[in-house]
């Protein structure tokens, strides 16, 4: 049986989308689904949803396959804070929940063990096989167990941020490269992207 008969249809294609199946993933998976059902919400054709993300994991690759969440529309917002914390909000209704990963993590212990030895090159063909295991069951738990054992839900209220900003661009003074005017810098009387005024350009020997 392939690994990934038993999962759920769209799980299956947020790992084809992602590459790989892993414990993050389903993380963002689970979370993706519980701020869908709370907000009676799909994925989003525009901007009508909006994801605020707190971390750069697995997990954001769910939010962006479920509910059309990317930064390439705008509605996908990244915040550095290394939290598996997600915030969904829905323009049309102003509605917005927070669903916060609390764990435990299922497994993690043991998997933590073996990715030492993985990383150290030290790994039998048994201990690779652990980990595959192991990956495969924190994910079927976590899907199938009941959310609210790993998960805090709770509306919140937010505003929401701007709709994606639609900006001319002009040649940099400098580089030549064509840079968004909203984010040029003006250096010697010249509008100039933000590499070349920080001299990275320099940097890299492009000059």
């Amino acid at each position: 049986m392939n690994t990934l008969d038993d999962l759920p249809d769209d799980f299956r294609e947020a790992v084809r989308f992602h590459g790989h199946l892993c414990p993050g993933l389903a993380i963002g998976y689970v979370a993706a689904k519980l701020g869908a059902q709370a907000l009676d919400i799909g994925s989003s054709e525009d901007e009508e949803v909006v994801a605020i993300v707190e971390n750069n994991s697995c997990a954001v690759d769910a939010v962006q396959m479920l509910l059309g969440c990317t930064f390439g529309k705008g509605n996908l917002i990244f915040k550095d804070w290394g939290k598996q914390v997600f915030t969904f909000i829905d323009r049309r209704t102003n509605r917005a929940v927070r669903v916060s990963f609390t764990g435990p993590m299922p497994g993690r212990d043991e998997r933590h063990a073996l990715k030492v030895k993985l990383d150290s090159g030290t790994a039998t063909a048994a201990d690779r096989a652990r980990w595959e295991e192991s990956r495969r069951k924190a994910v079927k738990q976590l899907i199938s167990a009941d959310p609210h054992a790993f998960f805090l839900i709770r509306d919140v209220t937010i505003e929401p941020p701007p709709k994606a900003e639609v900006a001319f661009t002009k040649p940099c003074g400098l580089c030549g490269e064509a840079t968004m005017t909203t984010r040029m810098l003006e250096m010697d009387g010249r509008l100039v992207c933000r590499d070349c005024a920080a001299g990275t350009y320099e940097t890299w020997g492009v000059f």
